[in-house]
C-alpha cells in the first residue's frame, strides 16, 4: 500500500465522526439550541437540521479529499491544491455553523412562522 493510499484511508475514517455528528444533530440528540432566547421547538429542530446538513457537508468534503488523495497522491501540486480547497471549504462550513447558532440564539432566525 502506497503512503498516499494510507493517508486517503485515514481521511475517509476521519469523516465518520462528521457523519455521526450530523445524525445526532438531525435526531435532536445534541442540544445546540439550549439556552436560546425565545426559541420554539420548531425553530430548534430547524437549527438542528441546518447544522446537520452543514456537518454532513463537512463529511462529504473529507471523503472528497480522501478520493483526491487516492487518485492524485503522487502529484504534489494537486494534493496541495486539494488541501487548500479542503481547508477553505471546511472552515467556511464551520463559520456557517457558528453564524447559524449565533443568529438562532439572538432570535434573528429567518421565517415568520413563530
Amino acid at each position: 500500500m502506497q503512503p498516499h493510499h494510507l493517508a486517503a484511508a485515514v481521511f475517509a475514517l476521519l469523516a465518520l465522526p462528521a457523519f455521526l455528528s450530523a445524525g445526532w444533530l438531525r435526531d435532536g440528540r445534541v442540544p445546540v439550541a439550549r439556552g436560546a432566547r425565545g426559541m420554539t421547538g420548531r425553530r430548534r429542530r430547524a437549527l438542528d437540521n441546518r447544522l446537520a446538513r452543514l456537518m454532513h457537508m463537512v463529511g462529504v468534503a473529507m471523503l472528497a479529499m480522501a478520493a483526491g488523495l487516492a487518485t492524485w497522491g503522487g502529484d504534489q501540486a494537486r494534493v496541495a491544491a486539494l488541501a487548500v480547497v479542503l481547508v477553505v471549504v471546511v472552515n467556511g462550513l464551520a463559520v456557517a455553523m457558528l453564524l447559524s447558532v449565533l443568529r438562532a440564539r439572538r432570535g434573528d432566525w429567518p421565517g415568520d412562522g413563530d
